[in-house]
């Protein structure tokens, strides 16, 4: 039924957009109108985004139509933004977050695809390493780190066929690699490998002791 619907709602919005695109382009070309392509490339983008997002509501197993449309959208949130004195560093994270919005909705709406977690995890990890301060302890590790919860999530959300149990190896390597080099960045390693010498020589000598 759905999916009748998508062939038949689908036709008839995209006949009506193109025959408005047309009747504005027409009344641009006798000077009826005027169009300021600055300000409307940003809004073109978002209702393109907007088509594809109504593709996906009338049918939800098209959930293909999620990716374009997040990504239409944060490109016209993009462009009408740049518009005003909007920050030009924060255009990749922005870009990037709303990309990754697309993964975690299909997640949501069809746990079957478990697979979505790791873009969305990964594109929502590199968007908020992209905005952090060039050189900062966290830009640094934040990668590793974010990968690490990403894989430590597809085991721990619920999926058709239960817990995967391999993504806890690559979540606990990222995890000890993103902590190393917070550890390093932040000068801290230079304590914890002598505790830790300390700890493990102090464990083997009361070994040694209660023998």
């Amino acid at each position: 039924m759905e999916e009748h619907k998508s062939r038949v709602v689908m036709p008839l919005i995209l006949g009506t957009i193109l025959i408005a695109t047309g009747v504005i382009f027409l009344l641009n070309n006798f000077n009826v109108i005027t169009l300021d392509w600055e300000i409307l490339m940003g809004p073109v983008f978002g209702l393109g985004g907007l088509i594809f997002l109504l593709v996906f509501m009338i049918n939800t197993d098209d959930w293909w139509a999620l990716i374009p449309s997040t990504a239409l959208i944060g490109l016209g949130i993009i462009i009408f933004l740049g518009q005003s004195d909007f920050d030009a560093d924060w255009v990749g994270g922005l870009f990037l977050g709303m990309l990754g919005v697309s993964f975690w909705l299909i997640y949501a709406f069809h746990p079957v695809h478990w697979w979505a977690i790791i873009p969305g995890g990964s594109l929502f990890t590199l968007a908020a390493v992209s905005v952090l301060p060039y050189g900062s302890a966290f830009s640094e590790a934040g990668f590793f780190l974010g990968m690490a919860l990403t894989f430590g999530l597809v085991y721990l959300l619920p999926k058709p066929n239960g817990r995967i149990k391999w993504a806890l190896f690559p979540a606990g390597i990222l995890l000890a690699l993103g902590m190393l080099i917070l550890l390093d960045s932040t000068h801290f390693i230079n304590f914890v490998w002598p505790a830790a010498l300390l700890l493990v020589g102090g464990a083997m000598l009361i070994h040694a002791l209660k023998k």
